[in-house]
């Protein structure tokens, strides 16, 4: 059972994009915020996960998202309709829904939250299909779905824009002491 099958049905409707006139651009820091793992109708939730990535999202000269990670891009189409062209099934799982992603939106109407996605060849995983939309000015939720043999796979990712200097120390680093005079 394809539990997302008309979330990506409507891939094959993509249109382009106009995300630079309207939509945050530049890096992010994305990490795998839920995710679930469907066998024979019944779902695990995934471990959790607190790596962090650096993503680029950019404007291509063909309007499309260009999404930029460990040096590979992958270009995302804009889905007609937006959120309200897509339909999956949250429930039992800590993965956002539609009215989730509406509500964490600044917009009024499911059709007026973008949304974009493709089919993408991802190693290990084979074929996956992987689907971006925002939630705020500086944030967008993604999801990574993936079919191996007879389960689903679905990765929810969140991307933050990157804030202040780059040259910031690792906060995973235990500064050193201060010198004592």
């Amino acid at each position: 059972m394809r539990i997302l099958l008309h979330l990506f049905a409507l891939l094959a409707l993509a249109a382009p994009l106009q995300a630079g006139d309207v939509l945050p651009l530049g890096k992010f820091k994305i990490i795998n915020s839920a995710g679930f793992v469907e066998r024979s109708g019944i779902r695990e939730p995934l471990g959790v996960d607190l790596q962090t990535a650096d993503v680029t999202l950019s404007s291509s000269e063909a309007g499309s998202l260009l999404l930029t990670i460990n040096g590979s891009e992958i270009v995302l189409y804009e889905i007609e309709n937006g959120l309200a062209a897509l339909t999956w099934n949250s429930g039992n799982s800590s993965v956002l829904g539609s009215a989730d992603i509406l509500d964490l939106s600044t917009l009024e109407s499911a059709r007026d939250v973008p949304a974009w996605g493709a089919n993408v060849d991802w190693p290990k995983l084979g074929t996956v299909h992987l689907v971006l939309l925002p939630l705020r000015q500086n944030a967008y939720t993604g999801f990574l779905i993936s079919h191996p043999g007879q389960t689903t796979v679905v990765r929810q990712m969140e991307f933050r824009k990157v804030f202040g200097p780059m040259n910031r120390p690792d906060p995973r680093l235990k500064p050193s002491p201060p010198p004592l005079n």
